[in-house]
């Protein structure tokens, strides 16, 4: 998973078929009867940034991928991409759009996520031999790149034995088995969790492919107790959370908003892994 990239998302008919209110011009420029039914069709470009007036706490139109969209190993990129506030194809993704689609749909501030786009560009600019300015998500399925192992959500690569780009519900199952139906996620559990991935990947790979990823998995586990929880105190809902992994959309319909807590900042993300790590861990 790649969570820790920002670091350096129910149903479909849970969610109106138009776009949220934004003004004159509705979300993203597009027009204020809002988003075509479904969203855009598979393959779509879209670019956007809200109005000043835009709600970010109206739920926002969702589709799934299509067979030519792209998509990534990380939930947070994925997920913004399936509400059309990352171009709904995964391609050609700017340093405008990251920085606009972070701020809008999960409420980061440009500081957690600059440094991470010059990562993405320079995987890019090598798997091409081009000088990009812009990626697509799958591009950073490459391993041991931005990818890392022991992801709370995907298969370790294996050298191509593994699955490190779909959501494994067998993964998943292991961290929902350490926190054994708790609605509250706080340090100590989200704690627990990273550890049971770390100990089972390193248990289990193929030999000779793990590589230890401490600073990673503290990443992404600062970066949805922020998201679902206090980007002080984490404390994060359970099933705002699953939402977001396993379907890869914001848990509008179960109450979350963007704007319900501080925003999300650099700092605040590396406060809560030093938590993280004073944390015990059963």
């Amino acid at each position: 998973m790649l969570l820790p990239l920002v670091l350096a998302a129910g149903l479909v008919s849970a969610f109106p078929q138009g776009g949220p209110p934004g003004g004159p011009h509705g979300f993203g420029g597009f027009p204020s009867g809002g988003f075509p039914s479904g969203g855009f069709p598979s393959g779509s470009s879209q670019h956007g940034s809200a109005p000043t007036n835009f709600s970010s706490n109206a739920p926002l139109a969702w589709a799934p991928a299509g067979p030519s969209d792209s998509r990534s190993p990380c939930p947070a990129l994925n997920t913004l991409a399936n509400h059309f506030l990352l171009p709904h194809d995964g391609k050609n993704i700017s340093m405008s759009d990251i920085i606009s689609a972070f701020a809008i749909g999960q409420n980061f501030a440009a500081d957690t996520v600059t440094g991470a786009f010059a990562g993405a560009i320079g995987l890019c600019s090598k798997q091409t031999g081009t000088n990009c300015t812009t990626f697509d998500l799958a591009m950073l399925d490459q391993p041991h790149a931005i990818e890392h192992d022991n992801s709370l959500s995907r298969e370790d690569y294996n050298f191509g034995k593994g699955n490190n780009h779909d959501f494994s519900p067998a993964i998943w199952g292991q961290v929902l088995g350490v926190w054994h139906g708790a609605p509250i996620i706080d340090f100590q559990l989200a704690n627990a969790a990273r550890l049971e991935r770390v100990f089972v990947a390193n248990k289990t790979d193929v030999p000779g492919w793990y590589v230890n990823a401490t600073q990673q998995g503290l990443g992404e586990t600062a970066f949805y107790l922020s998201l679902f929880g206090d980007p002080v105190e984490g404390n994060a809902r359970q099933d705002w959370i699953d939402v977001w992994f396993q379907q890869e959309r914001m848990p509008f319909e179960l109450g979350w908003t963007a704007t319900q807590r501080e925003t999300i900042t650099s700092a605040s993300l590396k406060a809560m892994q030093a938590k993280l790590l004073a944390a015990p861990s059963s």
